[in-house]
């Protein structure tokens, strides 16, 4: 419901509401408000209850910084361990994000490589990126052109995976995130001189 901007940021979310709409008592409406706050998607703001944190330009680009240096470090522990099924797997993600113009499978095809990588710890760390950057998604949706750019940068990453070189693949990581955070930054821009 975060991700799909039902709740926007600096708005409370009703414990109530939440139980009547998915007809569940109080105590696993808790629990996954605090598990989201944990994941600092959301917080208790005195008299005012929970509400989805707002970020600013900073954290945005703080989340960007962290997402490129733990992908790339996924993506390089990935080509040790890539199949030619996880290759299909990849290219299977990736047409499907530029047939559907979504950017969920952008974040599932890096969630693969995660998952690929083998490191557990990576794989939590990232999906709780994941969820705090969907913030954005709502706010700042991707620009159509640039589903094809990230499509190519894809298929760049997925040819150093099927060559298992690990700098290589960690490279042409970084030169995505890269790309994606000067992206972010011109949207950000436009955005703040809107607002």
């Amino acid at each position: 419901m975060i991700q799909e901007g039902r709740f926007c940021p600096g708005k409370p979310i009703r414990e109530i509401e939440l139980c009547k709409e998915f007809n569940v008592s109080r105590t696993p409406v808790r629990e996954a408000l605090r598990l989201l706050q944990n994941s600092g998607v959301i917080k208790y703001v005195p008299r005012c209850g929970v509400q989805v944190v707002e970020m600013d330009e900073k954290d945005l680009l703080f989340f960007t910084d962290i997402r490129t240096a733990l992908e790339t470090v996924s993506t390089r522990e990935a080509a040790s361990n890539i199949t030619p099924d996880d290759i299909k797997e990849l290219r299977s993600i990736n047409d499907k994000f530029l047939d559907n113009k979504d950017s969920d499978y952008d974040t599932e095809f890096h969630m693969a490589i995660a998952r690929i990588s083998g490191n557990n710890c990576l794989i939590e760390y990232l999906k709780n990126l994941h969820i705090r950057q969907a913030l954005v998604k709502q706010t700042i949706p991707m620009k159509p052109e640039r589903y094809i750019h990230s499509y190519e940068e894809h298929e760049a990453i997925i040819q150093a995976l099927e060559l298992k070189d690990p700098e290589l693949a960690a490279k042409q990581a970084d030169i995505h995130f890269h790309i994606s955070q000067v992206s972010l930054q011109n949207k950000l821009r436009k955005y703040l001189s809107e607002k």
